[in-house]
């Protein structure tokens, strides 16, 4: 089984490499995000008060005042900075939607059918599509983080190895608990228009529903509770305690929350899996 699932975890990431058109367009929408959403709305730019007359030390004693509860409400006085790190985790929510279409298409011209008759594990299958996700967020979420840094975004001082490598955990638990859902779901569907609907109606939902663009405290007390138990909501935090500094109650916490919830959800995708692939 682990051979015949790193044979075809190897296919994945090669198919994926030669199509260039699809790495590009995989960075679009996450780079639009934080380039103009990030950049053209700054809190901080709104509460400044242009009033004529008022003395300049009572004007800049104001716009301290504002800056300070600016950041105490983001964790940083830069919010692309906070749009930035909290797209970083809305990019694996994306990539692991869309990146079980594939196994609409394969379905679709034969080759799963190839696939399910050879002698090899079906669980391989399964496995192999969720490690060619994962690996393929992982490289484009590299790519984002460099960009996000080239365009501004704000490290916490004395950043280190692990708390770069901490995030990038956060970002894989994320990642394995979606991406083995949907590839679950995906075995049991045959038409890629069906797996398109369902991620158009759970992607905007799930990320505004969650700490990636806004701080919980500024939500209805209702949406509050939508977004604790939101699993983007965890992973942002997690990424910003660890790379800008933000504070996290209880980072464990998440941790805990995020692995048990992944392998849930892996769970559950390996059984839609193998039901999808019995009746194929």
């Amino acid at each position: 089984m682990l051979s015949a699932t790193l044979v075809l975890t190897w296919r994945e990431v090669v198919k994926w490499v030669r199509r260039r058109p699809v790495l590009v367009m995989s960075l679009v929408t996450p780079i639009f995000w934080i380039a103009l959403f990030g950049k053209s709305f700054n809190p901080l730019n709104l509460l400044q008060p242009q009033v004529q007359g008022v003395p300049p030390g009572l004007l800049e004693q104001v716009r301290s005042l504002l800056t300070q509860a600016v950041e105490s409400m983001f964790g940083t006085r830069d919010f692309f900075t906070y749009v930035a790190t909290g797209m970083l985790a809305v990019f694996a929510l994306f990539q692991s939607m869309f990146g079980a279409v594939g196994v609409v298409f394969e379905r679709r011209i034969g080759y799963l059918t190839r696939l399910l008759v050879a002698p090899i594990p079906r669980s391989s299958i399964f496995f192999s599509k969720v490690l060619g996700s994962m690996f393929r967020i992982s490289v484009l979420s590299l790519v984002l983080f460099t960009i996000g840094l080239l365009m501004g975004m704000q490290l916490r001082p004395g950043i280190g190895l692990p708390d770069l490598l901490g995030a990038w955990g956060a970002i894989m638990l994320l990642s394995l608990g979606l991406s083995s859902l949907f590839t679950g779901m995906a075995f049991n569907i045959t038409n890629q228009e069906v797996l398109f609907a369902i991620a158009n109606l759970v992607n905007l939902p799930l990320m505004f529903s969650s700490s990636a663009l806004f701080p919980l405290d500024q939500m209805p007390s209702w949406l509050q509770t939508v977004a604790r138990v939101n699993p983007i909501s965890h992973t942002a935090d997690l990424v910003r305690h660890l790379l800008i500094g933000k504070p996290l109650p209880e980072p464990l916490t998440s941790v805990a929350y995020l692995t048990v919830l992944s392998l849930v959800l892996l769970g559950i995708g390996y059984m839609a899996a193998q039901r999808g692939m019995r009746e194929a």
